[in-house]
């Protein structure tokens, strides 16, 4: 299965700007004025990577040894990044651009869960979770799905909410990508997905225009790693995420990727963290996270509940290091460090591993209702004081991010019964070290008995204060029959 690559299309509105199905590229908010090249099935893209000699192989760079690349120019590293790969003096990108579409049409709109891919699901499926676990998307975002091949990650992005552009190379896997979130009805917004044919090497968008960027297993098919990584800069926005699954340092070498060079002109070089840190850092980014992990199945072992036990794991972990450079590189590059982007961009608006710690309130109940009748509704007054470290936001986006008051309505032994009523949002934002007056309206909607009322401020469709360490007041209230 190739990887991915890079399209648009006519027909809806979204968020006011008109966008096409597939093909064409209309010039539009999110389309930077830079790329002007047509871009047509009958005119493949050429390729600008001239045939590279004259570099000495240090193919075995791994995790730890940053020594052969640290002293390189850029020039010097893409002569040796390219060394030995065939296929990088190619004249176009055309074989590269129909490799996935020689996939059959039904297999490649269930990628990767079909029998004809079931021994690879797993796999795909396992860099996935860890991809998006280092991505950390918050519902709304806007994420690129660089080179998406068969689009099956941005379906699996949609459903967790998170707006998508997908981009590659082939205009006929995009027309398959948008045809795979058209069927089924369940994704509530796949009208909003966006469908774009270009090269990764030249992203036709404006700057700072995605909130993070999705790459998996598909930089290694580029014939100019800096070149990728500079537009994947260019487009994340300050604080944004590149997230990376890769092949290691031995792919190149590997025999389907020597025969797939030969035979259908596609690009497979290896992928060294240290040769990737070195370029990360000539473009602009500013921190590199990886995770050093190997396929699942290798950290299956006989449990015997003995001091073998951590001999294993000692092995375990020692051939990791010793392997995964080779086999695996999965990583993150970061525009800029959370520290550096914290006076402007702290709000609840972060994603949710950011608001750790952050979030805290300081809740006196000024007045409040003691009993009422069954069916009437009643108001507690409530004095709230933001003291977290994050700018309280009045409004969110699609999914949330804005914080409200909110009410959990207990039985006399602590039972939660309800968190729906009294929801009270905040009329404007909130900085650190601010208070403000909240009237909590409760709806008559409880039946007749003795309840506790505990009050909590809540970050919508995230969490509620109390789990990250907020205290919360409560107190008692008796309804009476009506």
């Amino acid at each position: 299965m190739t990887a991915r690559r890079h399209t648009l299309r006519p027909t809806q509105r979204v968020g006011g700007v008109h966008w096409p199905p597939v093909f064409s590229l209309p010039s539009v908010r999110l389309l930077g004025q830079r790329f002007r090249r047509r871009i047509s099935r009958a005119a493949p893209l050429a390729d600008a990577q001239p045939t590279v000699t004259g570099a000495s192989s240090i193919g075995g760079v791994g995790l730890g040894d940053r020594s052969d690349v640290s002293s390189m120019t850029l020039e010097q590293l893409a002569e040796w990044e390219n060394r030995g790969i065939p296929s990088i003096g190619r004249s176009s990108d055309r074989l590269e651009a129909t490799a996935d579409e020689k996939q059959e049409v039904i297999s490649s709109l269930n990628f990767p869960l079909h029998w004809t891919t079931a021994k690879d699901s797993w796999h795909f499926l396992y860099d996935f979770s860890i991809a998006c676990q280092l991505l950390s998307p918050r519902p709304d975002d806007l994420v690129l799905d660089f080179a998406a091949g068969t689009c099956w990650a941005t379906e699996m992005l949609n459903r967790v909410g998170v707006r998508t552009v997908a981009i590659d190379l082939s205009h006929e896997m995009m027309r398959r990508g948008r045809q795979r979130l058209a069927e089924d009805a369940r994704l509530l917004f796949r009208s909003d997905a966006r469908f774009v044919a270009a090269r990764g090497q030249m992203l036709p968008f404006v700057d700072e225009a995605f909130d993070g960027v999705l790459c998996l297993n598909a930089l290694h098919h580029v014939p100019s790693y800096e070149a990728a990584l500079r537009e994947i800069h260019r487009v994340l926005k300050p604080g944004g995420r590149a997230v990376f699954s890769e092949p290691g340092t031995a792919h190149s070498t590997a025999p389907l990727s020597e025969f797939r060079m030969r035979e259908e002109s596609i690009v497979e070089k290896s992928v060294s963290l240290p040769h990737v840190h070195r370029l990360a850092s000539a473009v602009g980014f500013t921190r590199m996270t990886v995770v050093p992990l190997r396929s699942a199945a290798t950290y299956g072992f006989d449990y015997a509940a003995g001091s073998a036990d951590i001999e294993h794991l000692r092995r375990v972990w020692e051939d990791t290091l010793r392997h995964s450079p080779r086999e695996h590189a999965r990583f993150v590059l970061h525009k800029s460090d959370a520290a550096q982007t914290a006076g402007a961009f702290a709000d609840t608006l972060l994603a949710p591993p950011e608001l750790t710690g952050r979030l805290r309130a300081e809740m006196e109940l000024r007045h409040v209702v003691p009993a009422t009748r069954s069916g009437e509704p009643f108001t507690d007054r409530l004095l709230v004081r933001n003291t977290g470290t994050v700018t309280w936001k009045a409004r969110g986006r699609r999914f949330g991010g804005q914080v409200t008051c909110g009410v959990r309505i207990c039985s006399p032994n602590g039972e939660v019964l309800r968190e729906d009523l009294g929801r009270t949002p905040i009329p404007f934002d909130v900085r650190p070290e601010a208070s403000i007056e909240l009237d909590v309206v409760i709806e008559g909607a409880l039946r007749p008995g003795r309840y506790v009322l505990r009050y909590d401020m809540v970050v919508e469709g995230v969490t509620w204060f109390e789990s990250h360490g907020s205290t919360c007041p409560r107190r008692e209230l008796e309804i009476h029959p009506a």
